[in-house]
């Protein structure tokens, strides 16, 4: 059979049996192998207008009941040109001709950043989430609706607090200094680089800080961009997709493109959901009975005699109360509300899209504590009638209004179980039978915390204008000029009724301001042209930005009344810090794109960077990359041999990137407040002066595999990439007369990462039942290649040439002694002590392979939409977090310790229960310098699930609407694990898990 474009033939017959305001149109659907062999086409879309009418049935057949006397057919379907058709009256007699076309999902353009691409000329790794997969997800941060949907991308949620942090990583750690050198991808927002990126907007601690500090965790700044609002995700990878972002893109580049306004009459949307949040998974806790057992127990394993005096809690408090902390802390359901309303319309000049959106999210702490989040978008469109001129112009606000504890209230979920928490008139206690708290260790009523109050504004305002003029046929001159300010205003209060009466310390107030702002200005010119069978493209441009963060804090004490704790002035002391940076980047950037009979495509793209963190001769690197496509399904004897191939490619890429993602003024001597020395202020230096130090180098090798068969109906991708950094700055050590212990210097380690990621989707059934999938799996592998005279070094330690960066060391863990009850561990090098001499490489908490599964169904106007996330990995268990609390001792346990030691030839996981300080304890503590506390963390995740029902178009018209949706979605539902600990996803303990949710809602277009 010689293969050639077909056409398909579509015979509409309208029947009516008498002359009603009701037309009823019967449709048959035919399309042809050839020009005279015919075959029914099922799961062709019928709309009218905008309102999806269903599609044909196996036999091609479809028949429409419509209140309208004329209107317009939209036909479309996978594998075929669409088309419009107007009808009028109640019989019709149609003959359409509707395009075949071999792999029309080839077609789709990819944005690249700086330039579109066609998937199937596409040389480069590029990986797009469509706003399809992202609006049917409950989240308020982008970034969970990217978890598992990306090949080599790992997004690891920090917390369930409201508005935390995630971490991001693509396609490993390539930097062996993460204090000195970040390995964030650059987020760029309708061309606009979002700075703040995955930086903690939070100056002062809050319940996303993982668990009390400043350094981990916080709050994220994309909490201020509405999933809602975007079109598309896309994600740049290898060297051909980023070396054009040059030092900004050496981790990669995410691209977040929001929606813009469209040809078309005014249409309304309004989407408004109610829904609940619970904890998620987490370790259920001894009740009293069971932990008065286990103290009991402890002392009877010691020795030790029960008093008054070292166990209060059982013999002088009431072993009959029992309050479940998790419960009480944690197990509040949270109430979530939102809502958007967006207008959009325009003509064939001008488009706008205006949109606006709120939520309410209150806390599993309390109902009082809620995160407020309010947006709203402004996208304008124009071109002139002859096209010449083209405005693109965007505007976006985003504040996220956020009330947290302090303290994250899981890290006192394992509270003594029979603490009294309120005297006889209601008032906090903070002792009992003459027994103060603070005595017993770390103790605290934590209902405490929930009296301080912490506030935090983020203020996200983000804007962008794209101007085009064709200057002359195939040249176009274009300008982009795009600014963003992130502002964050944050307060802390401490009032007397928050502090323990028996602690001689008064009120207390913070203060916190910080605003990162940042302009960008990049003209480009771009030429294309086609001579025969050749295609030319040519970009030039030139990049000009400019970052200034400001940032300030002011901390209040000794307050004399709570009524003061909003005036700084009112303070009995007070402490102050600011800081200013900035931040000046400039570069020339180009692409060649050749391609000939859109069958070999070569792609040429470079980038000449200046950066204002490096010394002033060392400011200017270069990088470029190739990238080369086959596209072989138009070979002749490739279409003779395998017809169901409706699609190939053979792509590979080869290039450099640098790395710029260092501290400013770094190469400086710094200097920092030296307090008070004799009534003066005095300053010490912080770090030596190195102008030499320069660029880390990324190089990037790819090579890609793209196939699609049965007219893209089934689809696989695969692609192998190796990256190995170069040039990497470390803090060098130094002999201590030189005054300073460290100085940061280039250093010739070697990192690499490599992987395989390959990624399935499929069309199962195209009838009126319609039922899609896709699959997408990454396997990584990071080692460090080289580090030259790594044993003198201070990293000896932290790194092993030939594994993983993220390799962990320590004493092996052989389990509990079946004769003494203690946790017991190798004597490697059989001296009769453990000590840092017997550590031992324990392997890597690097995922093995990750991804997700999703599954779509649809009947009519039903659909469903399942998707799993999943990661083999290994990771920290409870005993990370618990390891300083021996079982038996005045903190609460998980239910597991039950399975303890009790006597001779026991076989347990856990040792003998102990009261005191001593060898058990002292085996515990070893626990946190072992293998004990690493273990499978491997999960797979019920993301998400939606489930929707759209109303028929008999329904609409009487309601005048165009589309009605009512419909449900999950988040976080169900995780399959045999992980010993509470989340596998965020390996803490002490850290609020991620939250299941669930939400109800309507979605209607007028």
């Amino acid at each position: 059979m010689i293969f050639q474009k077909i056409t398909t033939l579509v015979v509409l017959a309208a029947l009516c049996l008498n002359f009603k305001a009701v037309a009823q149109i019967n449709i048959t659907l035919s399309g042809s192998v050839t020009d005279q062999q015919a075959k029914p086409i099922s799961g062709i879309n019928i709309k009218i207008g905008s309102q999806m009418m269903g599609s044909t049935n196996a036999q091609g057949a479809f028949s429409i009941r419509t209140t309208l006397s004329k209107g317009t057919l939209f036909f479309s379907g996978l594998g075929y040109q669409s088309k419009a058709i107007a009808f009028e009256g109640t019989t019709q007699n149609m003959i359409v001709v509707l395009l075949e076309e071999a792999a029309q999902l080839m077609e789709v353009e990819i944005n690249a950043g700086y330039y579109t691409v066609k998937e199937k000329l596409r040389t480069g790794g590029i990986s797009t989430v469509s706003a399809k997969d992202i609006e049917h997800q409950p989240v308020s941060n982008p970034l969970a609706a990217l978890q598992g949907r990306v090949p080599g991308l790992i997004i690891t949620q920090t917390s369930g607090v409201a508005g935390a942090q995630f971490k991001v990583q693509l396609r490993g750690q390539s930097a062996l200094d993460l204090s000195l050198s970040q390995n964030d991808p650059l987020f760029v927002i309708d061309g606009v680089p979002f700075e703040t990126g995955l930086l903690a907007t939070n100056q002062l601690t809050t319940a996303a800080n993982n668990p009390t500090s400043i350094g981990t965790g916080g709050l994220s700044a994309l909490n201020t961009v509405n999933p809602a609002d975007i079109e598309q995700v896309t994600v740049l990878k290898d060297a051909d997709a980023t070396a054009i972002y040059g030092s900004r893109g050496a981790n990669g580049v995410i691209l977040i493109s929001t929606k813009k306004g469209r040809e078309g009459k005014l249409s309304i949307n309004f989407n408004a959901t109610a829904g609940i949040s619970k904890v998620g998974r987490t370790m259920p806790m001894l009740n009293t009975q069971q932990y008065v057992a286990m103290r009991k127990e402890a002392f009877a394993n010691d020795q030790v005699r029960i008093t008054n005096t070292n166990a209060p809690d059982i013999m002088l408090w009431d072993t009959t109360r029992y309050t479940d902390f998790k419960d009480l802390l944690i197990g509040r359901t949270a109430q979530d509300y939102r809502a958007q309303l967006s207008l959009s319309g325009g003509n064939a000049q001008s488009r706008f899209l205006l949109s606006t959106n709120y939520q309410r999210a209150n806390s599993v702490y309390s109902s009082d504590l809620a995160n407020e989040i309010t947006g709203f978008r402004l996208s304008i469109g124009h071109d002139t009638k002859d096209k010449k001129i083209q405005i693109q112009a965007l505007i976006g606000f985003g504040q996220d209004h956020n009330e947290l504890p302090r303290v994250d209230l899981t890290r006192y979920i394992n509270t003594i179980p029979n603490l009294n928490l309120y005297t006889n008139e209601g008032k906090l206690r903070w002792e009992d039978k003459g027994v103060v708290y603070n005595t017993i260790s770390d103790l605290t009523n934590p209902l405490s915390l929930l009296n301080e109050s912490y506030r935090s504004l983020n203020s996200n305002l983000n804007a962008s204008m794209n101007v085009s003029y064709v200057l002359a046929k195939s040249l176009k001159l274009s300008a982009n000029v795009g600014f963003n300010q992130f502002s964050t205003a944050e307060t802390y209060q401490k009032p007397n009724s928050s502090i323990d009466s028996f602690l001689a310390t008064l009120p207390s107030a913070s203060l916190a301001n910080a605003r990162n702002t940042s302009w960008i200005i990049e003209p480009q010119l771009s030429y294309q042209k086609s001579v025969s069978q050749h295609q030319f493209s040519v970009l030039l441009g030139s990049t000009l930005q400019h970052r200034q963060r400001n940032n300030n804090r002011v901390m209040g004490t000794n307050y004399a009344s709570d009524l003061l704790l909003g005036s700084m002035a009112a303070a009995g002391t007070t402490t102050s810090a600011n800081d200013e940076v900035q931040y000046r980047y400039g570069a020339v950037f180009g692409r060649v794109n050749y391609s000939y009979q859109q069958r070999y495509v070569l792609n040429l793209s470079g980038r000449r960077d200046g950066s204002s963190r490096f010394g002033p001769d060392r400011r200017w690197a270069n990088f470029g990359a190739i990238g080369l496509a086959w596209l072989f399904s138009d070979w002749t004897w490739l279409k003779n041999h395998l017809p169901q191939l409706s699609f190939g490619k053979l792509r590979a890429s080869y290039g450099t990137t640098g790395n710029d993602q260092i501290g400013d003024y770094m190469y400086l001597n710094l200097w920092n407040n030296g307090g008070i020395y004799d009534g003066a202020a005095t300053l010490f230096p912080n770090s030596l002066y190195n102008p030499a130090y320069s660029w880390e180098i990324n190089k990037k090798t790819e090579v890609g595999l793209d196939l699609s068969f049965w007219k893209d109906r089934l689809q696989f991708s695969m692609s192998y990439y190796n990256n190995r950094s170069n040039n990497q700055l470390i803090n060098y050590t130094m002999a201590s007369q030189a005054g300073f212990f460290q100085v940061i210097k280039n250093f010739p380690g070697k990192v690499e990462n490599k992987g395989l990621e390959m990624s399935l989707s499929a069309d199962v059934l195209r009838s009126e039942f319609k039922w899609s999938g896709s699959l997408n799996v990454s396997f990584s592998r990071n080692k460090l290649l080289a580090f030259p005279g790594i044993e003198n070094s201070s990293y000896r330690s932290t790194y092993v040439i030939g594994e993983p960066l993220s390799l962990f060391r320590g004493l092996i863990y052989q389990g509990v002694n079946s004769q003494n009850g203690l946790y017991s561990f190798w004597d490697a090098n059989n001296d009769g002590a453990l000590s840092t001499a017997d550590y031992q490489l324990l392997g890597s908490v690097q995922p093995k392979y990750f991804g997700g599964l999703q599954q779509e169904w649809s009947y009519k106007g039903l659909s469903l939409n399942v998707f799993f996330h999943f990661v083999k990995q290994r990771g920290l268990n409870y005993f990370n977090d618990l390891a300083s609390k021996a079982p038996g001792q005045a903190y609460n346990q998980p239910t597991l310790v039950l399975n303890r030691w009790r006597k001779p030839g026991d076989q347990a996981d856990v040792q003998r229960f102990t009261a005191i300080t001593g060898a058990a304890s002292g085996s515990v503590g070893r626990i946190n310098l072992s293998s004990a506390k690493y273990t499978d963390a491997s999960f797979i995740r019920l993301k998400n699930i939606s489930l929707g029902y759209q109303l028929p178009q008999s329904l609409l018209a009487k309601l005048k609407l165009k589309s009605l949706r009512i419909y449900t979605e999950g988040q976080n539902l169900l995780t399959f694990t045999s992980y010993k600990g509470a989340d596998p996803e965020t390996q803490r303990f002490y850290v609020l898990p991620p939250l299941r949710t669930w939400v109800w809602g309507t979605q209607l277009n007028f």
